[in-house]
């Protein structure tokens, strides 16, 4: 429970400033992408669907990395656990 506690604390710290949850979650779903994580991928692409933000934007995320520090394979797959996202009801 402590450990749980000090990452939400530490989540919450690095999340406060300027930037709003939206941009936010979606800085981390590019990052996501760029690492592989596919489970906590769709932990934030499940956040950013609640807010309410459209599939297209999360594909611009993913998309914007390609080239930068992610390959083409890693902008597929997150492309595809996008569509998985979007796909549940």
């Amino acid at each position: 429970a402590d450990a749980a506690s000090a990452f939400q604390a530490l989540r919450q710290a690095v999340t406060a400033g300027p930037l709003d949850e939206r941009i936010c979650e979606l800085i981390v779903i590019a990052a996501l992408a760029t690492t592989g994580e596919e489970d906590s991928f769709k932990v934030h692409a499940r956040r950013l669907r609640k807010l309410g933000v459209a599939s297209a934007e999360l594909n611009q995320a993913v998309l914007v990395t390609l080239g930068a520090s992610t390959t083409f394979s890693q902008v597929v797959a997150g492309l595809v656990w996008i569509e998985e996202v979007f796909a549940e009801p």
